[in-house]
């Protein structure tokens, strides 16, 4: 899997996995949540894409791709509410998840 060669569903798990990592511990629940959400039929490769990028690398990916999959205010709310979701699928809601949701919102808005 190549950085520039996202289609949208990929895009969208990738950041839901970002997103899954912010409290450095990706749960399974999460791993779940973000294959019934997104709907990405490699997500093992986009995971190795993940996996494999620095914090930098993710963020520049985030800002990349961010107007052409999700340039609408109601593409951005739905993508919020995939990850505010996702937060929630191992029912906490930490603070370091609720700084994350601050950032990504900054990020994709």
């Amino acid at each position: 899997m190549e950085k520039n060669s996202m289609n949208r569903e990929q895009f969208r798990t990738f950041l839901l996995l970002y997103a899954a990592n912010a409290d450095m511990k990706e749960q399974q629940s999460e791993r779940t949540h973000i294959k019934e959400v997104a709907h990405c039929d490699d997500f093992e490769a986009i995971h190795a894409l993940f996996s494999d990028s620095s914090d930098y690398e993710c963020i520049q990916l985030i800002m990349g791709y961010r107007d052409r999959f999700f340039a609408t205010p109601e593409d951005q709310h739905g993508l919020l509410e995939d990850i505010k979701s996702l937060f929630g699928s191992d029912g906490k809601y930490s603070l370091l998840e609720a700084n994350t949701m601050k950032m990504l919102k900054k990020l994709i808005q």
